[in-house]
This record gives C-alpha cells, structure tokens and sequence, in this order.
C-alpha cells in the first residue's frame, strides 16, 4: 500500500460536521422515548384516576384527568414532530454527503450522517404516527369504562 493510495481515501461522512451529534442523537431518541413516556404517564394516571382500590369508578377522582391525558399526549406529539423537523434539517445538510442512493449507502458504507439523519426522520414518522393513534383512543374511548 502506497502513500499516494492512503492519501486518497476519504472519510466515510464528510459533512458530519453540517449535523452534531446531539441534534443527530436528539431526532433518533425524542420520537420513541415521547411515545413510550406518553404511554406510560398516560396509562398510569389513569389507571390510579379509574382504578384506585379494589373496585372500578365510574367517574375520575378528579375532572381534570381528560385534560391532562390530552396534555400529556400533545406535549408528545410536540416532542416527536420537533425530532422529525431536526432530522429533516440533518438530512437536507448531509444529503450530497456521498454520491448514489439508498442501495449505493448499504453497499459502500458511505454517508453515515446522512444515513443517521434518514434513520431519524424514518423513526420520527413512525412514532409520530404512533403517538397520533394513542391520541385517537383518547378521543374514541370513555374515561372509566
């Protein structure tokens, strides 16, 4: 191996300066961990609001609770589409990162950022989606019942 062949070899994500890490970190985690924390608090709170002994209530203990299940899950969706928007502004920087399309990035190993922002607004949209059809059984389903 030659100097000359070791002085041609470029980096694997050459604009991987155009995207930092934590923006790249924020738009692969915020989606998944607002689904996951507005199924929880939400499925938590009301379970303790309908359920708090031995016996079902008909009604809440308190008449806020459909308002904060509503809260709770805007506040999720206002955290899964804001991963998207930065995972769109990720992948717009880093899109010419490295020559080809989606087959051309698996084969070769090139554009990591550019690959990591994709992973992002793909994980993004799903849980997005996820978070809207959670949202839906709130609106659809009776509080207690």
């Amino acid at each position: 191996m030659s100097a000359d062949t070791f002085l041609e070899t470029k980096h694997p994500a050459p604009e991987r300066s155009k995207a930092s890490l934590w923006s790249l970190s924020f738009s692969l985690v915020a989606p998944p961990l607002a689904w996951s924390l507005q199924s929880i608090a939400g499925y938590s709170i009301s379970s303790e609001a309908c359920y708090p002994g031995d016996t079902p209530r008909t009604l809440p203990l308190f008449a806020g609770l459909w308002d904060l299940l509503l809260g709770i899950n805007g506040v999720a969706l206002c955290v899964g589409v804001l991963g998207i928007l930065i995972a769109y502004r990720n992948w717009s920087a880093t899109r010419r990162e490295a020559v080809g399309d989606s087959e051309h990035l698996i084969e070769r190993g090139e554009g990591r950022t550019r690959f990591l922002a994709m992973c992002g607004l793909l994980l993004g949209a799903g849980f997005v989606i996820a978070t809207m059809f959670t949202s839906v059984t709130l609106l659809l389903s009776p509080l207690c019942r």
